[in-house]
């Protein structure tokens, strides 16, 4: 079954490139600008399609637990309303806020790592601060429904918020993190900062990954979002690393 999918992604692929070669053989004239605005509208056709087969790639690997630190949880990947993680424990880290709450929690694993990380990135003159961890499904239930209401309709929330189930802070392995120059607040300037360089090129160290990087919204189907740190292992998040790649992608250049 698996050498089967391989060999049809392999016939609908050469079929995409061989049909965009004719069709580059019958405009001459085409302009360089003109070129690459064809190669940079192929190259979205052809991952977009990858990413929507990925069900198949995921199953193969097993990325459906909800209890793996691997999980794979989006807009097609949830979560059932009642899951709570096992092992929430409250993270040793500085928060943006004083009050007890679900949101200084992550599962004990990656609260650990966590804590490395701010310690090593302290060590070189780097401070960071906690600004949202373990979120349970009620509570990302009413956030959605106030983003909902902040701008208007479901569909341009969801470019921003996740619905309910399809939020990694339910998985308790994601933490949104800032910083005193963007005001301890999550924006996108945190992607400019010199916290954000050194997050960049360290979290792989501790098994984390930036989630939802830039320029790659057409495949997390997320805003970028430099802030949001999603654990899922050393080893993992190091391929990720150096290979340039989102979660989406990973999953499906495994098969």
């Amino acid at each position: 079954m698996k050498n089967k999918l391989i060999f049809s992604l392999l016939v609908i692929l050469f079929g995409i490139f061989f049909i965009s070669g004719c069709i580059q053989m019958s405009i001459p004239d085409a302009s360089p600008d003109s070129q690459g605005s064809q190669t940079s509208a192929e190259n979205v056709l052809v991952d977009t399609f990858m990413l929507r087969i990925g069900a198949a790639s995921k199953e193969a690997i097993n990325y459906h637990d909800v209890v793996s630190i691997a999980v794979l949880v989006n807009k097609q990947n949830q979560l059932p309303s009642d899951y709570v993680p096992p092992d929430l424990v409250e993270v040793n880290i500085p928060f943006t806020f004083k009050e007890k709450a679900e949101k200084r929690m992550l599962r004990q694993e990656a609260a650990a790592k966590l804590e490395e990380l701010f310690s090593a990135a302290k060590e070189n003159g780097v401070i960071f601060y906690g600004v949202s961890g373990y979120r349970s499904y009620q509570t990302q239930q009413d956030l959605f429904a106030s983003f909902t209401r902040r701008y208007g309709t479901e569909e341009k929330a969801n470019q921003i918020s996740a619905r309910p189930g399809e939020s990694e802070h339910q998985t308790g392995l994601a933490m949104d993190v800032s910083c005193q120059s963007v005001n301890f607040g999550l924006e996108e300037t945190f992607g400019d900062t010199d916290e954000y360089v050194w997050l960049k090129d360290n979290a792989h160290r501790f098994g984390f990954i930036i989630r939802y990087p830039k320029g790659k919204e057409y495949l997390t189907e997320y805003t970028y979002e430099p802030w949001h740190l999603r654990y899922i292992g050393q080893d993992l998040a190091t391929k990720l690393y150096e290979q340039h790649l989102t979660y989406e992608e990973y999953l499906f250049f495994k098969i």
